[in-house]
């Protein structure tokens, strides 16, 4: 019996991850997340566009043989995501060339908290010169965390209405259904 609660929450995640990937700029329209991917393009536009210093576009190429295909998952997994701190295994990699279910997914997932980690141990070094340049670097910081949490504050309202207007049919849905039943009920001659 599939668990109503846990799928919710996996919906929930990927809307949150597809929504994150849909912030960037690709050179290149998606059309399905699983083949758009293959190529190891589209991933390394992902990473450049969080962490543009991790990346150098100019080392991936379009690939439409697996063996091209494979050489920009492999350069991403040794000049990228190790420096990021973790590397794909070779079936990962397989299976996302190949399209599989449900790979490419897995593999964004890991990218974004590997992205996230990156970028919050990324620390700003204060300017020793005065107390006051310390000031005003300590007073960004805050703003821009700040700005972030209302930013985060923001998508998480967003995923909510979301799932309200989910809920929302749902409920006229069986409404519907109860009523329809009442209906058979009655012209049948049941009583309840």
């Amino acid at each position: 019996m599939i668990n109503i609660h846990n799928l919710s929450n996996i919906q929930d995640e990927l809307y949150q991850l597809y929504t994150w990937v849909d912030a960037v700029p690709f050179s290149r329209p998606k059309k399905n997340i699983a083949t758009d991917f293959a190529d190891g393009i589209l991933m390394a536009e992902v990473v450049h566009h969080y962490l543009p210093k991790q990346v150098d576009l100019q080392n991936y190429s379009q690939a439409n043989s697996f063996q091209s295909k494979l050489s920009n998952w492999n350069t991403l997994n040794t000049k990228v995501f190790q420096n990021l701190g973790f590397q794909l295994t070779q079936n990962d990699i397989q299976q996302v060339i190949s399209a599989q279910t449900g790979a490419i997914e897995r593999v964004l997932k890991i990218i974004k908290e590997k992205i996230i980690n990156y970028q919050d141990n990324q620390t700003v070094e204060p300017l020793k010169s005065s107390a006051t340049n310390t000031s005003i670097n300590n007073n960004q910081s805050t703003i821009q965390d700040l700005e972030q949490k209302i930013e985060d504050q923001k998508d998480i309202i967003a995923i909510l209405e979301l799932k309200i207007n989910k809920l929302q049919d749902l409920i006229k849905l069986k409404d519907d259904k109860i009523q329809t039943f009442s209906s058979k009920l009655q012209q049948l001659g049941v009583r309840f």
